[in-house]
């Protein structure tokens, strides 16, 4: 059944080769014949046959009309599948004896001079509408890039999935990797944002995000985040392999998630039976031969430490009560040999190892009933 269109005024705008009739309707310049800016239109008739919809003008249209017209009529005319607009043309002719006839203003044939046809210009006007909504996203879902994160939301108002990006500096890359996490933080997968879209030529974009939990994160937020990525990518490690901290953290290019970071994270009082000991032998690694490598999982520390000509492998381990592993080498290039060792003794062959006392291997026990945890320098 036909919409009831009697007494409809509407707006057309033109947007380059096309004319708007609603927010997401439209049709070439060639199918809309009597076309003028600024004008309001109203409603004659539609033909079905044709599905043309033919129009008069009816007086000029007011500054933005098109955005009420638009607003209230889209759905409307989006339901008559419109292919055609047909705008109808009268010129009317004043009735009066005295107006002059063609023949009496046209000058004499030889004094007659066509003027050149006058370029038409064409009016195009850029619509836009702003308006406010409120969206949600899955926290698991969003791509988090240093300084930015970016969403899509389906936004009530149109119905469309829109892309949303939403600007904080304090965001990292590597935050993206520890997503789980930070939903947990929250304690919501869904996340709500207030955001400011603007309709252009028809389509639906994300001005802005102007309220939402992670548009602003404490520095208490941020630290439990990063925290959440050592346990993630370092204690949750399950690589068989010994490496350094620094090839995990230097691709991040990040100034606060450093080697030395994660580091002073893990090695805390609370956390380790071994504080002092990894403390004290951190703070003497020969850098320029080793830098400070772990392996995992369980967690444990490989140290190189020079004392005059003599160089020492240390192996400490994170968590568990074990002894720390020493061995005197005889250079660089025996590190190798000695990191395939540590990687066989992780599989419970530490008790038959030790009593082969291998030159140059010795071993500390501690007393965790003692200060420090048995402790000795």
């Amino acid at each position: 059944m036909q919409p009831k269109l009697d007494n409809l005024v509407i707006v057309l705008v033109r947007e380059g080769d096309d004319v708007y009739f609603g927010w997401d309707l439209r049709l070439p310049i060639e199918r809309v014949s009597g076309f003028l800016p600024d004008k309001l239109y109203r409603v004659l008739r539609f033909n079905e046959h044709e599905r043309s919809l033919h129009l008069k003008y009816d007086g000029d249209a007011p500054f933005a009309a098109y955005k009420i017209s638009f607003e209230d009529n889209t759905k409307l005319l989006e339901s008559l599948n419109i292919e055609k607009i047909v705008v109808r043309q009268r010129i009317a002719i004043p009735q009066s004896a005295d107006y002059p006839t063609p023949n009496s203003i046209r000058p004499p044939v030889s004094a007659y001079k066509p003027e050149p046809p006058r370029p038409i210009a064409v009016v195009t006007e850029a619509f836009s509408n702003t308006f406010c909504d409120t969206v949600s996203f899955d926290i698991r879902d969003a791509i988090f890039e240093t300084g930015t994160i970016t969403f899509e939301a389906k936004v009530k108002f149109t119905r469309e999935v829109v892309k949303v990006t939403m600007v904080n500096p304090a965001v990292k890359k590597h935050f993206d990797a520890v997503k789980n996490y930070i939903w947990k933080l929250f304690g919501k997968r869904k996340t709500s944002c207030q955001c400011t879209f603007e309709m252009i030529s028809g389509k639906c974009n994300a001005k802005s995000v102007d309220r939402c939990d992670l548009l602003h994160l404490s520095e208490n937020i941020l630290e439990q985040i990063n925290e959440g990525w050592v346990e993630e990518y370092i204690l949750d490690n399950p690589t068989g392999d010994i490496y350094p901290i620094s090839d995990l953290v230097d691709p991040l290019g990040d100034d606060v998630l450093t080697g030395e970071y994660v580091f002073n994270q893990l090695v805390k009082e609370a956390k380790t039976k071994h504080y002092h000991h990894l403390r004290y032998l951190s703070a003497r690694q020969a850098i320029e031969l080793q830098k400070l490598s772990v392996t995992g999982k369980p967690l444990s520390f490989v140290f190189l430490i020079t004392a005059g000509p003599n160089i020492y492998l240390f192996w400490e381990t994170y968590t568990s009560s074990e002894a720390t592993y020493v061995w005197k080498i005889n250079g660089p290039d025996e590190i190798k040999k000695h990191y395939s060792l540590i990687l066989t003794l992780r599989n419970n062959k530490r008790m038959v190892y030790r009593k082969k006392k291998e030159p140059g291997f010795s071993f500390i026990e501690h007393d965790y009933q003692a200060d420090l945890n048995g402790f000795l320098k």
